[in-house]
């Protein structure tokens, strides 16, 4: 007897996973992405390097003209959704960056809404990492500021 045909919940799994997705197709040339998933297994699998070039190619990382175009836009923050750490991040930045684990599963869920499927509202915590990123990057910007005016005064 199959492992499938031992569990139900198995069985159910394997075939969500064998589920096809539609390709979306760039706006601009007409053709889907090279790393588009063909399956929810592929989209699973995708890396952090297939989602950010994705996002790329899809004009959703650099906007430009054609970011608007798609039916659901992902609203990509490349300095929030960034694996760099900017010279000029203060410390308070860097305590509120995002780990890999939850940097991916943002990156996976606007990829999932950008193609239209179900279940991929916004959590909780994302709008407070990302309101507590932007909070130390504003604070940063004004200590600079703050700091460049008192030199002139000088």
């Amino acid at each position: 007897m199959s492992p499938a045909a031992r569990s139900p919940a198995l069985a159910s799994k394997i075939a969500t996973m064998r589920l096809k997705i539609c390709p979306i197709v760039s706006v601009m040339c007409g053709q889907a992405s090279e790393h588009f998933p063909g399956t929810m297994l592929e989209f699973w699998l995708l890396t952090e390097a297939q989602l950010d070039g994705m996002a790329h190619f899809y004009s959703q990382s650099t906007p430009d003209e054609f970011t608007n175009l798609y039916p659901r836009p992902m609203k990509w923050d490349k300095d929030f959704l960034s694996t760099a750490t900017p010279k000029a991040m203060s410390s308070r930045e860097k305590r509120y960056r995002l780990n890999i684990q939850d940097r991916m599963a943002i990156k996976r869920r606007k990829f999932a809404k950008f193609i239209g499927m179900r279940g991929c509202e916004t959590p909780g915590w994302e709008v407070r990492a990302h309101l507590r990123a932007l909070e130390s990057r504003i604070m940063r910007i004004v200590e600079e500021e703050e700091r460049t005016l008192k030199r002139k005064r000088c």
